[in-house]
């Protein structure tokens, strides 16, 4: 274990523990997940971030959304 980590007891969907078991390894979930609980965090705070922009400028508009899909197509 990692200086300075702690060891957590989670349950989670045993189809989904399978697979990620068979993807990573036994010796390579703990680094798996803590990845994933990093990821979701990250997406947490920009979903905040979204919102209070939102709230500060307004939503953006539907034209500008699709005018950005069309330029981002493809990349």
């Amino acid at each position: 274990m990692a200086k300075g980590a702690t060891k957590l007891s989670i349950s989670v969907p045993g189809d989904l523990a399978k697979t990620v078991r068979k993807r990573v390894g036994a010796r390579g979930l703990s680094g798996f997940v803590t990845r994933a609980m990093r990821h979701e965090l990250e997406r947490e705070q920009l979903g905040a971030f979204v919102a209070e922009l939102d709230e500060e400028l307004g939503s953006v508009s539907k034209k500008a959304l699709a005018e950005a899909r069309t330029a981002w197509q493809g990349r």
